[in-house]
């Protein structure tokens, strides 16, 4: 009796062996953790915890059956979070050998409170047990739970159950692109239900759409041209006319594009349609020179139904044609003051063109308005410094201080460091007191248009210091609160890095610090996309009205990561293009997401679309890439680089047109470089781009590239740096096939 006794104090004494297991899990002991784990479950039942990182051990030693048998141990062991995932992980591992068994064990995950990767993880071992077989019975029980899954994972569900059902799959294929023609699913689906004989026009239009939306124009074009020679009411004819035309722009066969909007035009039945038409076949006339056809299509489409846009797109036909007063005309009939600074942005831009400084000056002093109002002030200083007025300068880049974006902020610090030592040196000192001489907001306010037009680095550090002081950074150590759930189980037993895979939004992030360590957390484990936005919340919860480039450096690390760094200067040097270019490409493209898939079908770090690889690879007599190797991030690293190093030579070594026809093509990309004239600089040929979103992606890569070379100089050994980091980090794929 004191024996037994004796043992139960003793066990009751010793620390849970959970603690031990999450220790040997940490380091990465996984003999040791199914060594002790076994001993320990010959004696007692292991709690849920203690079974999930023993299930992790069986994993990377690759014991399947053990790793089964764990699992299970955690399913019983009453922990729900835990048990959740063990479900999940079970089903993957029964998926093809037991389908029946494995989708009774997932639809419970498909509900709400399942964090996204377990339920995506659920979605996709179902589409596995579907493939393998399954009952009628069972495949009610999914259709039926379908419905619980988000709207990206439900469609691809929905589609795993239309491929597997040999009565009803036609017409779920064709719910599927009725519901939607422009996700990844769609273009499955509609390639699915091509194969099948004698389809109806309708079917032949939504699979002809999808492969149009997914830029297949090859395929998409004949579709079309079949289904205008048939009068369906169910098909709207115009729109048929319509993207065929589309199909000859993308080819850049402006006549032929022509020919179909104008017959687009002939069935529009609204004024708003027919002037939709007319905008594109003035787009492509522009494109093929003829201006005066350009200008009167315009004019039509003002005429049907005036817009700001409209009225906008005609205004730079005109400055395009030397007509500056007709422009200004037009622009002083905008309605919306956004676009009367845009209006008066576009007249100053074509001022310079012409050499008039003086009236461009004046009109850029007009500006207010944002997002103009910055590029505006900082092209008004360049300007008064051109005419030797540095204190007017100054002036201008002061009153825009406080709302650069990254790129406008470079601009305007390059501007600083050429007005002149004693002008910064006074700037500074005003700098200085406006901060120590406020408090609060204000104060928050006067660092961040310090820091913003800051050219110092040395002074820059001190500022940093001063809004970590602001954020009190120093007093606030340790590892943040976890809210319960799957990732603070997960994280508690030592299986840090799978915290971050399973629920990355289980993460902690109360305020700036504890965002801030998640996004360092989540790129020491592999997933940068994650820590690039996790790292931006957290900079828009300390004030964004700082720049980043004074916040913490586990921020800007954060926002900036890099990942890849001797495979991006191999992959950069081999093509002949700027490695930080090439960096910021990758940044603004997938974020560093190896996986990355868009909705469209681009794919991997710099995200090719397929037929684009195809291209490039066959350009440089690489291997044909399969859609799975542009997850490669090699392949995707190598095949970016040709690319965009040729777009950088097609412009003559210019990074702004380089990098928007990387993004709106070669044809759009030249004629803004036409557009911008002689002497034109990055900032002008930015402001010359009239697709916002093609000028916000153009300024994102251009900061980037700046950031990147100043956070990872060359001549500083990143690799070693990043070496001691857990092997997720590195994207590179053990039989990853080089191009060369």
């Amino acid at each position: 009796m004191m024996r037994i006794l004796v043992i139960v104090v003793a066990l009751l004494s010793a620390p849970p062996i959970s603690a031990g297991l999450a220790d040997l899990a940490r380091s990465g002991e996984w003999e040791k953790v199914v060594e002790v784990a076994s001993r320990r479950a010959d004696q007692l039942p292991l709690s849920a915890g203690e079974a999930m990182i023993a299930a992790y051990a069986a994993r990377a030693l690759g014991d399947i059956e053990a790793e089964e048998l764990f699992l299970a141990g955690v399913a019983a062991g009453g922990n729900s979070d835990l048990g959740q995932l063990a479900d999940v992980l079970t089903a993957t591992l029964i998926q093809t050998a037991d389908p029946g068994r494995a989708v009774a064990l997932i639809v419970p995950a498909f509900g709400r409170d399942a964090p996204w990767s377990v339920r995506e993880a659920a979605a996709e071992a179902t589409i596995a047990a579907l493939a393998a077989g399954i009952t009628r019975e069972q495949r009610i029980s999914v259709e039926a739970a379908a419905p619980r899954l988000p709207r990206t994972l439900r469609r691809r569900l929905e589609l795993a159950l239309a491929l597997s059902d040999e009565e009803q799959g036609r017409q779920a294929l064709d719910r599927l692109l009725a519901a939607s023609t422009r996700d990844l699913t769609a273009l499955q689906a509609a390639e699915a239900l091509y194969v099948f004989e004698s389809l109806t026009p309708s079917e032949r239009w939504r699979v002809g759409t999808t492969l149009y939306r997914h830029a297949l124009y090859d395929p998409a074009a004949p579709i079309f041209e079949e289904l205008d020679s048939i009068r369906d009411t169910s098909i709207p004819s115009d729109e048929v006319a319509f993207l065929r035309g589309r199909c000859a722009f993308r080819w850049e066969r402006w006549s032929e594009a022509i020919a179909w909007y104008q017959k687009a035009l002939s069935r529009s039945r609204t004024a708003e349609r027919r002037a939709v038409m007319e905008v594109h076949t003035a787009r492509c006339y522009e494109l093929s020179g003829e201006m005066d056809a350009a200008v009167e299509a315009a004019q039509r489409a003002v005429r049907l139904k005036t817009t700001d846009d409209r009225r906008l797109f005609l205004a730079r036909l005109r400055l395009r044609r030397n007509e500056p007063d007709l422009a200004a005309q037009g622009i002083s009939r905008l309605k919306s003051r956004k676009n009367r600074a845009r209006g008066e942005v576009m007249l100053a831009v074509d001022a310079l063109r012409r050499g008039d400084r003086a009236s461009a000056l004046r009109r850029l002093e007009k500006v207010e308005q944002q997002p103009w109002a910055a590029p505006a002030a900082v092209l008004a200083a360049e300007l008064n410094f051109r005419e030797g007025d540095t204190e007017a300068s100054l002036v201008h880049l002061e009153s825009a201080a406080g709302t650069f974006d990254e790129f406008w902020g470079i601009v305007a610090r390059d501007l600083m460091v050429r007005l002149g030592q004693d002008e910064v040196e006074d700037w500074r000192r005003r700098s200085v007191l406006e901060v120590d001489s406020t408090e609060g907001r204000s104060r928050w306010l006067a660092l961040g248009r310090w820091a913003a037009l800051e050219p110092d680095k040395q002074v820059l550090a001190a500022i940093r210091q001063r809004v970590e002081v602001e954020l009190g950074w120093a007093q606030r150590t340790g590892i943040p609160e976890f809210e319960p759930g799957l990732a603070a189980e997960l994280w508690n037993i030592g299986l840090e890095s799978e915290a971050a895979r399973w629920d990355s939004s289980g993460f902690p992030r109360s305020d700036a610090v504890a965002s801030t360590w998640s996004a360092a957390r989540f790129l020491e484990f592999g997933f940068p996309r994650r820590a690039t936005r996790v790292a931006d919340g957290a900079w828009r919860q300390a004030g964004s009205e700082v720049p980043s480039r004074a916040m913490p450096p586990d921020i800007r690390q954060a926002l900036y990561p890099f990942p890849e760094p001797d495979l991006v200067r191999s992959s950069a040097a081999t093509a002949n293009v700027d490695w930080s270019l090439l960096a910021a490409v990758v940044r603004e493209e997938s974020r560093w997401d190896a996986h990355a898939l868009s909705a469209v079908g681009a794919r991997g770090l710099v995200q090719l679309m397929p037929a684009t690889a195809i291209a490039v690879a066959a350009r440089v007599g690489a291997p044909e890439p399969t859609r799975d190797d542009l997850f490669d991030p090699r392949i995707s690293l190598e095949l970016g680089a040709v690319e965009l190093g040729r777009l950088v030579e097609v412009f003559g070594g210019q990074r702004a047109p380089a990098v928007a026809a990387y993004n709106a093509g070669e044809a759009q990309a030249r004629l803004w470089l036409d557009q911008c004239g002689s002497g034109c600089t990055e900032a002008l040929y930015l402001m010359n781009i009239s697709f916002a979103s093609t000028r916000n992606y153009t300024a994102d890569v251009l900061s980037a590239a700046t950031v990147y070379a100043e956070m990872y100089p060359a001549d500083v050994e990143v690799s070693d740096r990043i070496s001691s980091l857990p092997g997720a980090l590195r994207l590179v794929p053990a039989n990853s096939r080089s191009l060369r």
